[in-house]
């Protein structure tokens, strides 16, 4: 019976380390971009999630609404998130009757009948405590962010209209709505939404009250929820001669970094202007 000799032990341990040090040699970079590319991939699918977000609620967007605003490297994108809208029967429309409950502008009014029945998913409802908004310019005395705006107001109660395949809207108190809308049209919201980049994450907040001046901070009753993390960079712009145009145009760039690893994403979505 042969043995086996200290020197072919010591030599086959040496032939074995020689051999997995051409095998780590080959296999560890493999590794590493497999690795690599499953972060980019991770990456990638993180922003791109968090900027289709933003750009399906930038288009609901009441018209004029977006703003954008900066505090040291943060910034932030606030608008008016609508939820459903229509039109509205006016006083002048054919075969009017104050039975049809149209809705007036050359006094104070306190509820209208739409034009149709409005969209009824669950996302939709048209409750108490939503706004109507009606021919939101942007601008002093149609802008819904003043204080004591009159292009705004609070919905008490929605129901069916006095003609059949019509909705009722009713608001809290009476209120006088500046502007006419050409197209009749009336949106309504359950209030702002804001995107902030805020030390090293994409928030979205939302369930506060409007306020006149955009808010940089989460404001007071309003909840928020992290749609990316490890943001290095974030630029957000809303192109201001574009604001009273049928169109305004939001830009976001947004890149994220791990692990060495960055990616970059840029979209530019247009919003709807027509008030």
């Amino acid at each position: 019976m042969k043995g086996v000799t200290l020197i072919e032990l010591v030599v086959t341990i040496v032939v074995i380390g020689i051999l997995a040090g051409v095998t780590a040699t080959i296999l560890v970079p493999a590794y590493e971009a497999y690795f690599a590319t499953q972060r980019r991939a991770q990456l990638a699918d993180m922003a791109d999630s968090a900027l289709r977000r933003m750009v399906r609620d930038v288009r609901l967007s009441v018209p004029n609404s977006p703003r954008v605003t900066a505090a040291g490297g943060d910034r932030f994108l606030e608008f008016l998130l609508t939820k459903n809208g229509g039109r509205y029967r006016a006083l002048n429309d054919d075969d009017v009757s104050t039975a049809d409950d149209p809705l007036r502008f050359d006094a104070p009014d306190n509820a209208f009948d739409t034009l149709g029945t409005l969209a009824a998913g669950t996302d939709q409802l048209v409750q108490p405590n939503d706004f109507v908004v009606i021919h939101n310019l942007g601008i002093p005395g149609a802008d819904a962010y003043e204080a004591g705006a009159t292009n705004i107001a609070r919905v008490q109660a929605f129901g069916t209209g006095a003609i059949a395949g019509e909705d009722h809207i009713a608001f809290v108190g009476t209120n006088q709505f500046p502007l006419e809308s050409p197209g009749r049209r009336f949106f309504v919201t359950s209030g702002p939404v804001t995107y902030a980049c805020v030390g090293g994450q994409l928030l979205r907040w939302s369930g506060y009250a409007i306020q006149a001046a955009q808010p940089t901070s989460l404001p007071a009753g309003g909840t928020q929820a992290i749609l990316a993390t490890d943001v290095s960079a974030c630029e957000i712009t809303y192109s201001a001669e574009l604001t009273q145009r049928a169109r305004g145009l939001v830009s976001i760039r947004l890149a994220i970094t791990r692990a060495n690893e960055t990616v970059v994403l840029y979209h530019q979505t247009h919003v709807n202007n027509v008030p």
